[in-house]
């Protein structure tokens, strides 16, 4: 189906005038937000440190009651993952994979398959028309879409807590092997060591950490890790947690984008270049840069003192006054690859009249 959607896609809102690039933009914006709302279950997550843990509780419990609210008018609270290292899929329990997703209204039929379907091809047709999405994914997800295993180094990626511990675990069950294959006394290789404690006296059980819910192993939970399956419990979370896990999310993300895009069109970037062409880039802003990429017009110049301090004001500004400005003045938070200078319009400054034609500037 790749040839079928090369037309560019352009979106109108109703009761508003604007049309174009602006208005496009803003619906990519705004469709980003929507694929990354809390209630989905749809990335891994953790609390913003940001955010009082009331404020937590409460803009979740919002949500919930969001989704059977009227689909028109936006609920005042949503709250949103919050992924520092980047959006990677959550791991999907046996089972859960076509069922509906926990933030769509009863019977919908929306299920986690055709989130990532929908993401695909989100990024195909961003990608085709050159839009910006406000996405930020992570780039072991993108390694995963070009079909590399990934191995416990990308979970410390993405989740660095989860990767630390799972590193001593795995440094543990090496020793303990090396062990077992000198021979060495069973009590020996039962007494190594993680961070001060035996195995046993972890009190883990083969279920994923974070989720109760998800058993490693048919009855996980009530089976205990031991010095004797500790590289087995390490082998079962690292492939629930980036590997078998996540490969149907995986699959169905190439789906999507197969609709719109030939199946290796993302293989001719690296990871870094994937996150800048869809996302768009960082800048710092400097007077000079302002200088030479934005236009002065109608009564205005870079001298003005309304201009000076217009410029004296953005260069102040840190990364997420950046994103609000871009949102404001372009629709998309952030800038397309190549910064301010890649703005097509350019940005412009006027000097605008009062209405009845009377001076001031």
């Amino acid at each position: 189906m790749a040839g079928a959607h090369r037309m560019v896609l352009e979106v109108e809102f109703f009761n508003e005038v604007g049309t174009g690039t602006g208005p496009t933009l803003e619906f990519y914006t705004l469709l980003s937000k929507e694929l990354t709302q809390r209630a989905l279950g749809a990335w891994r997550d953790t609390e913003d440190p940001q955010s009082p843990p009331a404020l937590a509780a409460a803009t979740t419990t919002a949500t919930a009651a969001a989704a059977t609210a009227d689909p028109v008018k936006p609920a005042a609270h949503v709250a949103y993952v919050y992924a520092p290292h980047g959006l990677f899929p959550a791991p999907a329990r046996p089972g859960s994979f076509d069922a509906d997703v926990a933030g769509a209204s009863g019977g919908s039929g929306l299920t986690r398959r055709d989130l990532f379907r929908l993401l695909g091809r989100v990024v195909g047709k961003a990608l085709q028309d050159g839009r910006l999405l406000d996405l930020g994914l992570s780039p072991a997800f993108f390694r995963a879409v070009s079909g590399r295993t990934l191995a416990l180094a990308d979970l410390a990626e993405v989740d660095p807590p989860l990767g630390r511990t799972l590193g001593q675990l795995a440094s543990a069950a090496r020793r303990i092997a090396a062990l077992r294959r000198a021979g060495a006394p069973e009590a020996e290789w039962r007494g190594v060591m993680v961070g001060g404690a035996a195995v046993e006296d972890l009190c883990l059980t083969f279920l994923l950490p974070g989720d109760d819910a998800h058993e490693l192993r048919p009855g996980g939970a009530d089976v205990a890790v031991t010095a004797a399956n500790l590289s087995d419990y390490v082998d079962a979370v690292v492939d629930a947690s980036v590997g078998g896990g996540i490969a149907r999310q995986i699959e169905a993300f190439r789906a999507g984008l197969g609709d719109i895009l030939p199946s290796p069109a993302l293989g001719v970037f690296t990871e870094a270049e994937l996150d800048c062409v869809l996302c768009g880039q960082g800048q710092a802003w400097t007077p000079e840069l302002l200088g030479e990429c934005v236009t002065f017009d109608h009564g205005y110049t870079a001298q003005s003192p309304p201009v000076r301090a217009l410029v004296q004001v953005l260069c102040g500004y840190g990364p997420e006054e950046q994103r609000s400005f871009l949102r404001f003045v372009t629709g998309a938070p952030r800038l397309p690859p190549g910064g301010l200078a890649a703005l097509q319009p350019r940005l412009t400054v006027v000097c605008k009249q009062p209405s009845g034609g009377g001076g001031g500037g």
